[in-house]
């Protein structure tokens, strides 16, 4: 099962989303799931900006059959519009603990 991860990254250190949503990424891996980092998905760039970022990361999570909500998920615009299109389309949600 796919299963992307979505959290807060915007306000946030690079450094430390980076190692947050890797611990994710291996738990899911761990469960046995394919785990979609869109860290990875979305490489960073000057040339990008917010809504750029929420193109390629909403693509990737239609392709997914779950997502997973990190922790700080409510303090993110973008978490919050991943969260809207799971439950829209009917994908498997899943909060972290």
């Amino acid at each position: 099962m796919k299963m992307y991860i979505s959290g807060k990254i915007s306000g946030l250190a690079l450094n430390d989303v980076r190692k947050k949503f890797e611990a994710t990424e291996n738990m899911i891996a761990n469960l046995g799931c394919e785990p979609v980092n869109p860290i990875k998905i979305a490489k960073f760039s000057n040339d990008k900006n917010w809504i750029d970022y929420m193109k390629e990361c909403i693509c990737a999570l239609l392709d997914c059959e779950a997502i997973l909500m990190q922790k700080d998920w409510g303090q993110s615009n973008g978490a919050r519009i991943e969260y809207a299109i799971a439950k829209e389309i009917g994908l498997k949600i899943i909060f972290e603990e």
